[in-house]
């Protein structure tokens, strides 16, 4: 390796080591059940436990972080995933939306999980036991539109 190289190669180690001290600030919140969707609705264990699995890390106040996500810049896309999520829907404020917003959430819920566009590719690559099945998309759906019915009759 010529002297040019290695300075450049020095150099790229810096900046790595120097962005490990950046970190963004973690999704650590605390979920309440009095307005969080899992402790607001009548959804059945076996559902909350798919929806903890496969959309409460990017759609909730609290994530559970993998190993890799101390990793600049790898923190930075994460953090950038989960804002983004937390901006189209936090189920952990789903309680103090409007019964019409509630209504639409679930509708919403059930479109994405149909279109396969949730949980995302990117994340399932990692996350492979956050992918759903058919009988899963099916039985979140089918809660979905009952619950929805529900909240309508109120």
């Amino acid at each position: 390796m010529g002297k040019p190289a290695k300075i450049v190669s020095i150099i790229l180690i810096g900046i790595i080591v120097l962005i490990q001290f950046f970190q963004p600030e973690r999704n650590k919140g605390t979920i309440d059940p009095v307005v969080d969707l899992l402790g607001v609705t009548s959804i059945p264990d076996s559902l909350a436990a798919i929806f903890k699995n496969s959309c409460y890390d990017c759609h909730s106040d609290h994530t559970d972080y993998p190993w890799y996500s101390k990793i600049s810049p790898v923190s930075w896309y994460l953090e950038k995933h989960i804002k983004d999520g937390k901006e189209k829907l936090n189920m952990s404020k789903f309680g103090e939306l409007k019964k019409s917003g509630k209504i639409g959430v679930l509708a919403d819920i059930c479109d994405v999980i149909e279109t396969g566009s949730m949980p995302l590719k990117s994340y399932l690559v990692i996350h492979g036991n956050a992918r759903l099945n058919e009988l899963e998309r099916e039985a979140i759906c089918g809660w979905t539109e009952l619950e929805a019915l529900s909240l309508m009759r109120e």
